[in-house]
């Protein structure tokens, strides 16, 4: 690809003030420098600023807040094109962690008018995928499903413009774009992993050229070398 080429894509590229939650996380790790990478102004809402150390640059603006409380939300979203919400949940154990981030953020999107929404979700709730995802999902990972399916309730409830991704297991690979997309299912030839950072590389990618607002997307690494839409 020429230089010239590439210099028009990085002028058209849609810049936007992004509002990350999780951002202590793999993935929020990934989101902001990709984020900021790709020339958006980045607000890194984390209940402990410390855990980024020397991770945030120019274009990435770290504020103390706890995600369950809305009137921190709502007081810190004004002015915000989109949320983008990396959070998960503490461990395998009983937990509501990620449906009360998910519900006091929707409570202040709606009263800040901030409508773009995007979430991580989890590969586990889609029930047409096998016997192991069946297995998993009433075992050892029926808690993070539970509290993911609440979460997934409150976001599609919203009337936000919201977009749900659900991985499988992530793993902390490098950036390959090498993965599939696919609405309402998981995709052809998709692997039972994917790297954070191509997590992220989807989110941003939905940020700038929205393709499944209000869908629930599947998301892995697939088996060629490229990546592939369905």
């Amino acid at each position: 690809m020429s230089a010239s080429v590439l210099e028009r894509e990085d002028l058209e590229r849609f810049k936007a003030r992004l509002f990350v939650l999780g951002a202590t996380g793999g993935t929020g790790r990934a989101l902001v420098e990709q984020a900021r990478r790709r020339g958006h102004a980045v607000t890194a809402f984390v209940r402990s600023p410390e855990k980024l150390g020397d991770r945030t640059h120019d274009g990435v603006l770290v504020l103390r807040g706890d995600p369950r409380n809305a009137d921190e939300l709502r007081a810190a979203l004004p002015g915000h094109d989109a949320v983008l919400s990396a959070l998960g949940p503490p461990g395998l154990g009983p937990t509501t962690v990620v449906a009360d981030c998910a519900r006091s953020t929707v409570a202040a999107m709606q009263a800040t008018g901030v409508r773009r929404l995007l979430v991580v979700g989890v590969a586990a709730l889609f029930e047409n995928d096998g016997l192991l995802n069946a297995i998993a999902r009433r075992t050892f990972l029926r808690n993070v499903a539970r509290d993911s399916a609440e979460m997934e309730r409150i976001v599609s409830a919203s009337g936000l413009d919201w977009t749900i991704a659900r991985p499988p297991r992530l793993t902390d690979g490098a950036l390959t774009r090498a993965y599939g997309v696919a609405d309402g299912r998981m995709p052809p030839a998709a692997r039972l992993t994917i790297s954070r950072a191509d997590v992220a590389d989807f989110l941003l990618d939905e940020i700038e050229h929205p393709a499944h607002v209000r869908r629930i997307i599947g998301l892995a690494s697939v088996k060629a070398a490229a990546r592939r839409t369905s």
